[in-house]
């Protein structure tokens, strides 16, 4: 790995910057003359967001250069003699010359120019899928878990679990950086998350080498707020919820820029119970057991970001941020499990009544320390350091109450207590350098991450309300993980074509140390291997209206913590999760073909097959118990097919639709001996319609579906969907906004799955959370919101360089 890293760096180091790469143009004034002094700014074709800006010179010509191929557009002033746009254009890379740009008259001097950035719903990229949040108002007073279902071939389960095209092993990160963590702990970061503090969630199905190789479904990145126009701004804003029970939460941000220094922060919050029910009926062992249970999460908890960037000269900028979660509350569970014979269904034998009390504490803490290098020659290095630190603390207790059919006389108890601390630290070190190279552009880096997680898991018997240890189920796991990675990646534009190469090199160092409270009980297992991870792209621009692009990844899915931990999370005493220690990583290769038709209709066709998959099970044990566990079961074939195309309808109605459909094939072995090949055809589908009207008024129609399909390889689920109407008014000259929205009106977002493939169980389980809700949100802008024009400025592009994200 050392010789790797050496060698990339000493590859990149003797390497000499080659020809340059930008857009040239000239801009002429009304009566033909050289216009010298004009603004000249460079957008995004997207979303209107600005990407540079430049003066021109005496003849009248100006320059961008270091531009990523995309579609563009410009707009050029010269106080008192005119502006002008240049309409939408391709840049594939290369030196382009645009055509001249004769400015408009105008009378009025231009005092400033605001920039009105309408983001569509959904962006579908060569490289990535965008699900735009801000400004969407059936998004408004929803987490981050609730917009993941409407993201397009995004599939969430019944469990909080998160599938992407088919493929369950997802890696989220929250502003690029990783999120250590999976099942409940994940699901409990996401409903922390507001929609008010996200900007945009984006999904990378076949990553590069710059990226980490774990995650087979590949990337969903969420990309949190930030504010970037000069000057002292903000927002603060509230919501009110109503579903089953009333709750709420406020959120506040604040943002100083100028031309040396960036100061931002927020804070938001959220209160109330979340219920949920479930329904479980299963004939296991000649018996059935039909139970239903409801659960109250009470969420309290709240999210902070604080961070400043140094803007050191044009060159070098330094930065920090910290940011953490607190979630406290407790989760209570009443359940009910109705118990009789196979051979006389309709005669109640008896009743288990469980009740299940877990006070919640999460905390979570990340640190991070930053620094860019970029140059006008293409030069640009990028470090990073992060500390993050994960907490989790909770007891339960749990009452197992076996009663007679009129559930007044008990027949026998088990009354269990339990304490679970989690703690998780985490160590990350990276760098990343790019330049040109023979007319393209070289990137290497490398990065190092050190996890560390500790699990206790106390289990007490209560008797006669005393807690005695049950050294048979009370343990210890430890769990060490070091990566090291490096990589090396290349990018070539070539008059219409695009190329893209790379290789990525990953050691994984792993411990897992369970320490267990009976005699002989302790295991240790660990591995260390070494992994190649190779990626490519190849991208053809036909003409204007048509692109392609095809790309090639392979992908690591090292186990989670949580699912090698052996310990039992139980919903009652006849149900329960437990981890597996002896848990492999699974490898996946993966290809995508995309075509994009007039940069709005994106067609991508894409087939993946991954060795050894891992995925949840449901066994027997013990007779009459059930648990939920993870295992190296298939190979598995995935194809999928996914169409996404804004629908521009009427001046003011935008509409958009997306929809996915994928085909997966695989071969299980449950058991030694029992066997399970299996094909399964399904679909996603999200369409939306936003209606702008006048005086600030807009409506919005939305809907997503997802068809019967296959979770892992255990569960057929049944479809499911849900409709949301959502109305917004501006106010206060756009500084203001009111949405009030209706999530899933026609009560259908509820699940319902089959388990027929455990040998001697069969099982149908349905329920539903809080979707159907009344959602009132109330949001202000308050302080500076304009761009100010290049003619305030000594120079014309200092400022607008400190517009632009870093």
């Amino acid at each position: 790995m050392k010789t790797f890293l050496l060698t990339a760096l000493g590859a990149v180091l003797l390497c000499t910057a080659a020809t340059a790469q930008s857009i040239r143009g000239q801009i002429r004034q009304t009566d033909g003359s050289a216009a010298e002094f004009a603004t000249v700014l460079l957008y995004q074709a997207a979303d209107s967001s600005l990407t540079k800006g430049s003066v021109s010179d005496a003849g009248g010509t100006f320059e961008f250069e270091n531009i990523p191929a995309g579609r563009y557009f410009i707009q050029t002033n010269l106080v008192g003699s005119g502006k002008a746009v240049l309409p939408v254009f391709e840049y594939g890379g290369g030196d382009k010359a645009l055509e001249t740009i004769t400015l408009q008259d105008d009378a009025q001097a231009l005092g400033a120019v605001t920039v009105v950035a309408r983001r569509p719903v959904i962006e579908v990229n060569a490289d990535k899928t965008v699900l735009n949040v801000e400004g969407n108002i059936n998004a408004q007073g929803q987490n981050a878990l609730e917009l993941m279902r409407k993201a397009p071939g995004v599939v969430v389960d019944n469990n909080d679990n998160i599938s992407l095209r088919g493929k369950n092993a997802v890696r989220f990160q929250i502003d690029g950086r990783d999120v250590r963590m999976d099942g409940k702990d994940l699901a409990g970061i996401l409903k922390g998350m507001r929609a008010e503090d996200i900007a945009a969630i984006e999904m990378i199905t076949n990553p590069s080498a710059k990226y980490d190789a774990s995650g087979n479904a590949g990337i969903i990145n969420i990309r949190t707020r930030k504010i970037r126009t000069i000057g002292t701004n903000g927002s603060i804003g509230g919501e009110a919820i109503f579903g089953e029970s009333l709750k709420g939460g406020a959120n506040l941000s604040l943002n100083h820029r100028n031309t040396w220094v960036n100061v931002f922060g927020n804070y938001s919050n959220h209160f109330g119970d979340w219920h949920n029910k479930l329904y479980l009926y299963r004939e296991q062992a000649g018996n059935i057991y039909d139970q239903s249970s409801t659960t109250v999460d009470n969420n309290n908890n709240h999210n902070f970001k604080i961070g400043s960037d140094f803007f050191l000269n044009a060159k070098h900028t330094l930065g920090f941020v910290v940011d953490g979660r607190h979630a406290q509350g407790p989760n209570e569970t009443e359940a009910r499990t109705r118990i009789s014979s196979l051979s006389q269904p309709g005669q109640l034998d008896s009743v288990l009544v469980a009740s299940n009390r877990v006070p919640q504490n999460r905390n979570n803490l990340n640190i991070n320390l930053n620094y860019r290098f970029a140059d006008t020659s293409g030069h640009e290095l990028t470090l990073d350091a992060n500390r993050g630190r994960y907490t989790y603390r909770a007891d339960s207790y749990q009452p197992n109450f076996y009663k007679d059919p009129t559930e007044q006389i008990i027949l026998s108890e088990k009354i269990y207590r339990n304490n679970t601390p989690t703690d998780i630290d985490i160590l990350m070190l990276k760098a990343d350098y790019e330049q040109r190279l023979l007319k393209g552009k070289i990137g290497i880096g490398f990065k190092l991450t050190q996890v560390k997680t500790d699990n206790t898991f106390d289990f007490f018997n209560v008797y006669d309300e005393q807690p005695v240890l049950d050294i048979n189920r009370s343990n210890r796991f430890v769990y060490d993980e070091m990566v090291n990675a490096g990589y090396i990646n290349y990018n070539l534009q070539v008059k219409k074509w695009g190329f893209q190469a790379g290789l990525r090199a990953e050691h994984t160092d792993w411990k897992g140390d369970l320490s267990s409270q009976k005699p002989n009980g302790d295991q240790l297992n660990s591995d260390k291997y070494l992994s190649w991870f190779p990626s490519a792209a190849l991208t053809y621009s036909l003409n204007e209206k048509n692109q392609f692009s095809l790309t090639y990844s392979r992908r690591i899915d090292r186990p989670n913590y949580r699912d090698l931990n052996p310990f039992e999370d139980r919903l009652d005493e006849l149900a329960y999760r437990k981890g597996n220690p002896f848990l492999r990583p699974q490898f996946t290769n993966g290809i995508e073909l995309t075509h994009t038709f007039m940069g709005m209709v994106n067609t991508t066709f894409g087939y993946s097959h991954t060795n050894d998959l891992f995925t949840e099970i449901i066994d027997t044990t013990e007779g009459n118990r059930t648990y939920l566990t993870n295992d190296n079961i298939a190979d598995q074939d995935n194809y999928s097919l996914s169409i996404g195309t804004p629908l521009p309808l009427a001046k003011w109605w935008e509409s958009y639709l997306s929809v996915t459909g994928f085909v997966r094939s695989f071969d299980a072995e449950f058991r030694p001996g029992f066997r399970v090949n299996e094909t399964v055809t399904s679909m996603n589908l999200y369409n939306e319609h936003t209606f702008r009207l006048p005086k600030g008024w807009s409506l919005q129609l939305s809907g997503w579906f997802n068809s019967p399909s296959i979770w892992g390889a255990v569960f057929r689920s049944k479809a499911q969907g849900a409709v949301d109407f959502g109305i917004k008014k501006e106010f206060l000259d756009g500084k203001a906004t009111a949405s009030l929205a209706f999530g899933d009106i026609l009560r259908t977002a509820g699940w319902r799955s089959v388990n027929d493939f455990t040998p001697g169980l069969y099982m149908v389980g349905r329920g539903n959370w809080e979707s159907r809700t009344v959602r009132f949100n109330l949001n202000y802008r308050f302080g500076n919101t304009n761009i100010k024009g290049a003619q305030q400025r000594k120079t014309g592009i200092e400022d607008v360089n400190s517009r632009i994200g870093k």
